[in-house]
């Protein structure tokens, strides 16, 4: 199985209140960051997982997903070997949340394995919040889904604890207008981030799941990559 993320930004551009360097701190530095953490952490596992777990941070992603692509054209490994990628781009920086969005919920069933994740933690899960943005085809988990393989990007939520109602919403939305792919994507000194190691906990729990486990993860019915995944497995004696 693997677990993505992406370390590129924009380097230098054009200068914003005076500042020209595209920091990128949350993205996708926080998801750089908790890659690192995932792999240590896994590194320490017992007992160790059954198959291999690929930590794989591309670059380029803010140029069209190229990396990611590049890889699920020219895969170290065959991508009918491959269980399922879980990609991390932009970690919560809040506080932690009773709920924990899934972008492309209801696809495969990388859901369930999330949700019990969830569960154990005394979080639901719930769909993309702005689902008209298109995100799940614009980080790096989407190269591997239109080559079949069942692929997810979950994180944060909106419910924050001890927060008030609205108060999920109105961060995403001010860092979008603020912040996004601008150089004031910084570090800051109010970032909480209980709620990142929440959602790094989950994504270790998911991850050791589904490297451990006997059933394959699937696209489920009507999902538009699943007849590109049942004609790789055909016959391929992968399981």
């Amino acid at each position: 199985m693997i677990y993505t993320t992406h370390w590129d930004h924009f380097g230098i551009g054009t200068p914003v209140d005076g500042d020209a360097i595209y920091h990128g701190a949350l993205d996708n530095a926080t998801g750089t960051g908790g890659l690192l953490e995932l792999g240590r952490a896994l590194r320490r596992a017992t007992p160790k997982p059954r198959r291999s777990v690929l930590f794989l941070f591309v670059t380029a992603e803010e140029q069209g997903l190229l990396g990611s692509a590049h890889y699920a054209a020219e895969p170290l490994y065959p991508l009918a070997k491959t269980l399922a990628v879980l990609n991390l781009d932009v970690l919560n920086v809040h506080g932690r949340t009773r709920d924990l969005t899934i972008v492309g919920l209801g696809l495969s069933t990388l859901d369930d394995v999330i949700g019990r994740a969830a569960a154990a933690q005394g979080r639901v899960v719930k769909p993309d919040p702005t689902p008209e943005k298109g995100s799940y085809y614009r980080s790096d988990h989407f190269p591997f889904a239109r080559k079949g393989v069942p692929s997810i990007h979950a994180g944060g939520g909106i419910e924050y604890l001890g927060k008030p109602a609205e108060y999920g919403t109105r961060v995403r939305e001010e860092y979008t207008r603020n912040d996004y792919h601008k150089p004031s994507d910084r570090v800051r000194p109010d970032w909480e981030l209980s709620g990142a190691v929440e959602d790094l906990a989950l994504y270790l729990r998911a991850g050791y799941e589904i490297a451990n486990g006997s059933a394959w993860p699937e696209w489920k019915p009507g999902a538009e990559w699943k007849p590109l995944r049942d004609e790789m497995l055909k016959g391929a004696g992968t399981r």
